[in-house]
């Protein structure tokens, strides 16, 4: 049984990685100019760069029916079985492309699932998911049901200068609570099962990176900490603090993946979002 995994660019891991190791993937699109350009295409450094001094928020969209439906039919001749993950539902309308695109190719080799995450927390879900694969030691049923439940593995913690940006998004979710009140404060949120979840706001930048490197690595039950990931959108200096603050804590520099967060997330943060990725086992 040969399994292909299907993922779109918000997992945040290196195209050419998912090209090399035979990973499928769409790109969401990002509206500049009155142009859909796939987020793939664009340079996140000057992309940001553009961000920071824009006089509007760009505007996604999700990847179309056909996006997948290509992409289903080049690797059903590969594989007997497709899993795609994508992007949290409630943050995408990523999903029902892949499902709509699945219905139309076949239905009863591929199987879309919801990972309710996003960035680093679904390139994890990928990493581990391709392991299990290549190991054969798993049913194609063990590998879906894997797939749903990983989420619960992932904490995914972080902050923005600025709720605009999710707000005219439509991204805020529970996080409305906190509009209108900020006065200075730093809102810390969180993904929790696909949604934007607001956890509480401090003062001040210094406050702010040692909450959101607590609540990241606030331990899961009783769970060994497997990866670490913190993403910014092109503040180099909060992204820095929070190393800085990681490696107070024993953690070593070659145990952090640190990047840029992906262009269509990091439209929805804004400038100097910063956050951490963690994930338990």
């Amino acid at each position: 049984m040969k399994v292909g995994i299907v993922t779109d660019n918000t997992c945040n891991l290196p195209i050419d990685y998912l090209e090399k190791n035979d990973i499928g993937y769409t790109s969401l699109y990002i509206l500049r100019e009155s142009r859909h350009i796939k987020a793939v295409d664009l340079c996140p450094t000057t992309f940001y760069e553009e961000l920071k001094v824009g006089s509007y928020v760009p505007l996604t969209s999700q990847p179309s029916v056909k996006d997948f439906e290509e992409v289903y039919r080049a690797m059903l001749q590969r594989y007997d079985y497709l899993i795609t993950l994508t992007i949290s539902e409630k943050l995408s309308g990523t999903l029902n492309s892949a499902r709509l695109a699945a219905s139309m190719v076949d239905e009863k080799r591929i199987f879309a699932i919801d990972s309710k995450l996003t960035s680093f927390g679904l390139g994890f879900l990928v990493l581990e998911l391709k392991d299990k694969i290549e190991s054969g030691k798993y049913s194609i049923e063990q590998l879906i049901e894997y797939s749903i439940n990983f989420h619960t593995t992932i904490r995914t913690i972080f902050s923005v200068t600025n709720l605009d940006y999710l707000y005219k998004g439509g991204r805020i979710g529970k996080a409305k609570a906190l509009m209108g009140g900020l006065l200075n404060m730093k809102p810390i949120l969180s993904l929790i099962d696909g949604e934007i979840i607001p956890v509480k706001s401090v003062r001040g930048i210094n406050k702010m990176i040692k909450e959101v490197v607590n609540h990241a690595m606030d331990r899961i039950d009783s769970l060994r900490l497997k990866k670490i990931a913190v993403i910014h959108t092109s503040n180099l200096k909060y992204g820095g603090l929070i190393i800085e603050e990681l490696r107070e804590r024993g953690k070593n520099d070659d145990d952090i993946i640190y990047s840029l967060l992906d262009p269509v997330i990091g439209t929805h943060l804004g400038p100097d979002a910063v956050g951490v990725i963690t994930q338990w086992e």
